[in-house]
């Protein structure tokens, strides 16, 4: 062809295969900077399990529990946060106890609560009714809700099964409902606790009493004492746990208890 510069074409040529070559590429680069904070995690892990056996084995059993269940966004946060500051019950000395204690009401909690993995067969979020009155167990001001917590004695994520109601030792508990007191009884985390049968598949669940005063066997009326507030078992202060069971699922008693 007439006026074709060879010499040019192939420099033209040469000059955009190198800009094509030098060209980034951003999914090679966005899969080098996966892969390296994917190293980074490894070996912090490795310096973790290296320094801190418990740790790591901690951290692993907090992971595989969170991959088990169906969590929020805001919940595997809230995890993370109480994984990231945990306190064993072999840190929180009586001393620590008697310290939170004099906090004021609003320090007053503790209680048993469920791992989230077994919320689904354990645990109803669920509103609810019923077509009997419920009498308050005691006045007071509620210092843990049901549902999703930090324990505050564990410092573990769990689920509170029941509703934390501060009060000053030695208040009288009334029997919510009608019913037949089914169990009394002591252990370490419930403390000195009572509970009572309603029919139905219904019980409730009185916790960290100082007292019981109703005997298994007995059969009591709503509003009848039944116990006293205490601070017994793991609790930060002087409060009632209030627990409402329902086909055998913990629900929140908060539906029953407007006047609070």
């Amino acid at each position: 062809m007439d006026g074709f510069d060879e010499t040019y074409a192939k420099t033209k040529l040469k000059s955009k295969k190198k800009k094509q070559g030098t060209k980034p590429d951003w999914l090679v680069s966005l899969s080098a900077a996966q892969l390296s904070l994917a190293a980074a995690g490894v070996a912090l892990l490795l310096i973790i399990m290296q320094l801190s056996p418990a740790s790591f084995n901690s951290l692993r059993s907090e992971f595989n529990r969170i991959m088990q269940v169906d969590m929020s966004a805001s919940q595997v946060f809230a995890a993370i946060r109480a994984f990231a500051a945990p306190q064993s019950l072999a840190e929180t000395s009586q001393t620590e106890k008697q310290e939170e204690a004099t906090k004021g009401a609003t320090s007053a909690s503790g209680g048993e609560d469920i791992e989230v993995y077994e919320a689904s067969s354990n645990v109803c979020f669920a509103p609810f009714d019923t077509t009997v009155e419920i009498t308050v167990p005691v006045e007071g001001e509620i210092t843990s809700r049901f549902g999703y917590r930090k324990h505050p004695i564990t410092g573990k994520f769990g689920i509170h099964n029941g509703t934390d109601i501060a009060a000053e030792e030695g208040t009288p508990v009334s029997a919510a409902f009608n019913g037949t007191v089914e169990e009394v009884g002591y252990n370490d985390v419930r403390g000195n606790y009572i509970l009572l049968s309603h029919g139905g598949d219904t019980k409730t669940l009185y916790m960290h009493c100082s007292e019981i005063i109703a005997e298994k066997g007995a059969v009591v009326r709503s509003g009848e004492i039944i116990a006293k507030v205490g601070n017994t078992g793991w609790s930060t202060g002087a409060h009632l746990h209030f627990s409402i069971s329902v086909n055998g699922k913990y629900c929140n008693p908060e539906w029953l208890l407007n006047d609070l």
